[in-house]
């Protein structure tokens, strides 16, 4: 294992969408749930309910861990990111705003144009604020498995390559 360079963290953070994002509620004991993200400069945005625990828990302290993790099936090759940093809600209300967050997450994702028109009409047409989770990052941190023997599964072989 060694630590990630700059650009394999960037790699890391561009090429996924999905993290756990990592916080600790009013009583302090550890919450995480699962996190759809897209990146804006330097920032980790997604969209989460406004109201639901996660707000609760920002509401005692806005620092948070968001953590990105990639493996083979064996965890022989793997990355793992960890971007430290404060979180806090935005209400997006200008229509060009919350269209542009709904691109951007279906472009991290890379899921087809308009996977998600159902929800964007939605917020566009009721007039409804979008509730965009914005996490500032102030420290980011990665480990990479060092490369060993080549792997024999198809899978291993795009890990890999993704890796190195």
């Amino acid at each position: 294992m060694r630590k990630m360079k700059d650009n394999e963290i960037d790699a890391l953070l561009e090429g996924f969408g999905w993290a756990t994002l990592c916080m600790v509620d009013p009583d302090c004991r550890p919450y995480a749930i699962e996190f759809s993200y897209f990146l804006e400069n330097g920032d980790l945005c997604g969209l989460v309910h406004p109201r639901g625990k996660t707000a609760e828990c920002l509401a005692s302290t806005q620092a948070v861990c968001v953590k990105i993790c990639d493996s083979d099936a064996q965890c022989r090759r793997y990355r793992a990111v960890s971007c430290f940093g404060i979180a806090a809600f935005e209400k997006l209300t200008n229509p060009a705003d919350v269209a542009r967050a709904w691109d951007k997450l279906e472009e991290q994702l890379r899921l087809k144009n308009d996977e998600y028109s159902g929800y964007k009409e939605h917020y566009l047409s009721s007039g409804k604020s979008l509730p965009l989770l914005r996490i500032m990052v102030s420290e980011r941190t990665g480990v990479i498995s060092s490369p060993r023997n080549k792997p024999k599964k198809e899978e291993d072989r795009e890990l890999a390559s993704a890796v190195d």
